[in-house]
């Protein structure tokens, strides 16, 4: 309730600053890495992160000090996963995420921000041996995204994003058709990018 109720806010105040500013458009490519956190509520269950990358398009409709960034990005995360008495998993997932971020200047070259994510398409496989087998979604639909960067020689631009979500995935299943209990994915970002 808090979240929906801050995004919420987020969106008003930034339409309210932007409908007397005029409107500058930038675009560009970004790249970087990101630590994912996949968490569950299963005692006895071994989870080993892997690091993952991202890369994708974004773009700023700057109002002032006020922007509206969506961006999109195909996001590639690991895991290794034991659950008790059962042998390593080796998942890999693939996603396109959609954010569509406020974004705040409180000085120039600083930036805010925060707002939802969507995750259009997203697929999992498993690692058998050399083949991959589909293993199914485990990243949410909706989360979001909060974070702060930084614009280095106006065009090169640094930032740090935390990305979490609002409900835990309670519909992954295993190989042996138990269900993973309350799967939670978190990740922490760090992107490089160029906007011309």
């Amino acid at each position: 309730m808090f979240r929906k109720l801050l995004f919420s806010l987020l969106f008003v105040a930034a339409a309210a600053a932007a409908s007397a500013q005029p409107l500058k458009v930038e675009w560009g490519v970004m790249a970087g890495i990101n630590v994912p956190d996949y968490k569950t509520s299963m005692e006895m269950t071994d989870i080993r992160n892997k690091l993952g990358w991202q890369a994708g398009i974004v773009t700023s409709l700057k109002f002032g000090w006020v922007s509206l960034d969506p961006q999109i990005f195909y996001v590639r995360q690991g895991l290794r996963i034991r659950p008790e008495g059962e042998g390593e998993l080796n998942l890999k997932s693939n996603s396109v995420d959609v954010p569509v971020l406020v974004a705040f200047r409180p000085i120039r070259v600083v930036r805010l921000f925060a707002g939802p994510v969507f995750t259009v398409v997203n697929s999992c496989k498993q690692k058998v041996g050399q083949d991959r087998v589909d293993f199914g979604r485990i990243r949410p639909t909706l989360s979001y995204s909060v974070g702060a960067g930084v614009t280095v020689f106006k065009h090169l631009t640094v930032d740090l994003r935390y990305n979490g979500q609002f409900k835990a995935k309670t519909d992954v299943v295993l190989p042996d058709g138990r269900g993973l209990d309350k799967l939670r994915t978190y990740n922490v970002a760090l992107n490089v990018g160029y906007l011309f």
